[in-house]
């Protein structure tokens, strides 16, 4: 179970001045945080972030915190799909320089001198942290995609595209760790400067999340149109993690930091950099790599023409006559549903000369029911008799024919 850290373990956490070292040890706290938040949530199912984040807090001795924060680094790193070997590297740098910059920080005479004050500075940011993630976990959820999947039905292929799933819940949750350090650094941050840049990226990453996490909308979108809000976000994750840093830098030469500890924060925030924009680049091949599942890639470009086709509703000749004549608009549509049809139903073909007749009514009828009765839906009342073959339905048995074979 996660321990929660409280006010109350620190009666006199408020009662030191901030010096120069308890806020460059706040700031390596954050750099700790972004660094740690930036790889841990490519484990998965990881129970152990808080857990992590006390082991640092609750360490008595101060000058071993520097080395606690390097190990949960480490540790997560260890843990994380091999996909991310580069980044994982440019964290464990991370890890080594947090621990060679924290030592420097506590060997100056200010830092010794100051060891209780860079304590309850740690404790403090760990304290925030913890809260920031509580709150973020209440606001940034990502789908569970396990229990969508325990409910298909053996016909779920009918309607299936590629809505990005892992992709989005991915990014959803690479959201959350800098969307709880910005709350919490627009709360309570010392710098005017972070501060409203933390409101600022909070902003962004909220406006976000509520695109990519209404599932209507998304799969709404066509799938070329997914694949580029995925990138899109991606990208600007990583921009405003940049953001972000150089707000840090900013801070770093206002409050007149050890010209070696700020060298040493600005080298972690460059490999931060670093490890973010190829987690961006990752993320954003397996997302186009998940746009290219199924079939041959060879056939990528065919299959998107036929999962983006924009698809008329057409009257049948007996309402509408020019789609009784071999010039009418629609005689290529009517083909091919005529084609589908003969797919679907080999012993009883009509002509597939384009013409919506009476032939052509009863066929839309009958795919209606057959295709509605596997997907659970009523497709043949908006045919109106098959009078009216619709986009919904041309659709279907589009989809059906191209993944029946994948149906049990």
């Amino acid at each position: 179970m996660n321990r929660v850290l409280s006010f109350s373990n620190y009666q006199k956490l408020y009662e030191a001045e901030e010096n120069t070292s308890s806020k460059a040890a706040a700031q390596i706290v954050d750099l700790f945080f972004q660094a740690y938040g930036t790889i841990v949530t490519k484990i998965g199912d990881y129970k152990e972030a808080i857990d992590d984040l006390l082991a640092v807090a609750e360490e008595k001795d101060t000058v071993k915190k520097g080395q606690i924060m390097a190990n949960m680094i480490d540790k997560v790193v260890k843990k994380v799909d091999p996909t991310y070997k580069e980044a994982g590297d440019a964290l464990l740098q991370v890890a080594k320089k947090i621990q060679e910059v924290y030592t420097n920080l506590i060997s100056t005479e200010e830092g010794k001198a100051s060891l209780e004050e860079i304590n309850k500075a740690i404790y403090r940011q760990i304290l925030a942290k913890q809260q920031g993630l509580t709150a973020a976990s209440k606001e940034i959820k990502a789908e569970d995609t396990k229990d969508k999947a325990n409910e298909s039905m053996a016909y779920g292929y009918l309607y299936e595209k590629n809505t990005f799933d892992d992709e989005r819940n991915s990014l959803i949750t690479k959201i959350k760790p800098l969307y709880a350090e910005v709350v919490q650094q627009a709360k309570n941050a010392t710098s005017e400067g972070i501060k409203s840049k933390s409101v600022e990226i909070a902003k962004k990453l909220k406006a976000m999340y509520l695109i990519i996490s209404d599932t209507d909308k998304f799969e709404s979108m066509k799938r070329k149109e997914r694949l580029t809000t995925l990138e899109k976000y991606n990208t600007e994750y990583e921009t405003l993690v940049s953001e972000l840093n150089d707000a840090r830098k900013k801070e770093l030469l206002k409050i007149g930091v050890d010209k070696k500890i700020s060298s040493g924060l600005d080298e972690i925030i460059k490999l931060i950099n670093t490890a973010t924009e190829k987690i961006t680049a990752i993320d954003n091949k397996k997302a186009e790599d998940q746009a290219k599942t199924g079939d041959e890639k060879k056939e990528e470009e065919k299959k998107d023409d036929k999962e983006e086709k924009e698809y008329s509703e057409i009257k049948s000749g007996t309402v509408e006559k020019s789609n009784l004549s071999a010039k009418g608009e629609f005689v290529e549509q009517i083909k091919s549903f005529q084609e589908t049809f003969n797919t679907l139903f080999p012993n009883e073909k009509i002509k597939a000369d384009g013409l919506y007749g009476k032939n052509t009514e009863k066929a839309v009828l009958k795919v209606a029911n057959l295709v509605g009765g596997l997907i659970g839906e009523d497709l043949a009342k908006g045919t109106e008799s098959g009078k009216k073959l619709t986009p919904e339905l041309q659709s279907a048995a589009a989809s059906y024919i191209e993944n029946k074979d994948r149906i049990k």
